[in-house]
């Protein structure tokens, strides 16, 4: 059936934005960090640690398809919310800013509806949950 790997192409492309961010985040905790301390998010470091390995084990999660209901919402939640404080209002008089921001936020939002369709849907035959079944 054609469904079961368009459901793993589905997750991995959706795992990719977590485990590309999550690995970066890792990759720059000091960077992180001052990213999120400008926000007015903290603290900080400990938030940039705690981001980094939820996003990057999420990701996993995504990709193997293990628990991929629970998990596409929990994903679906934390990117709508990281996209508000990320993104909403951001750029100030800076119109390109404003723009870029506007475009994240509205990429949020759709990978948000994507992740919402896949816990629906659930992560098809080629995933753990379909192993389980």
């Amino acid at each position: 059936m054609i469904s079961a790997p368009l459901l793993l192409i589905a997750r991995i492309l959706l795992a990719a934005m977590f485990l590309a961010s999550g690995y970066s985040a890792l990759s720059n905790i000091a960077g992180t960090a001052d990213y999120f301390a400008g926000l007015g998010l903290g603290p900080p470091t400990l938030l940039a640690w705690g981001v980094g390995l939820f996003e990057l084990i999420a990701g996993l999660l995504l990709v193997v398809g293990f628990q991929t209901r629970a998990v596409a919402v929990v994903l679906a939640l934390f990117t709508l919310a990281s996209t508000y404080l990320g993104h909403y209002g951001q750029g100030g008089d800076d119109a390109a800013a404003v723009f870029m921001h506007t475009q994240a936020l509205l990429k949020d939002i759709a990978v948000a509806g994507g992740l919402i369709a896949l816990a629906v849907q659930g992560a098809g035959k080629l995933s753990v949950d379909g192993w389980r079944e």
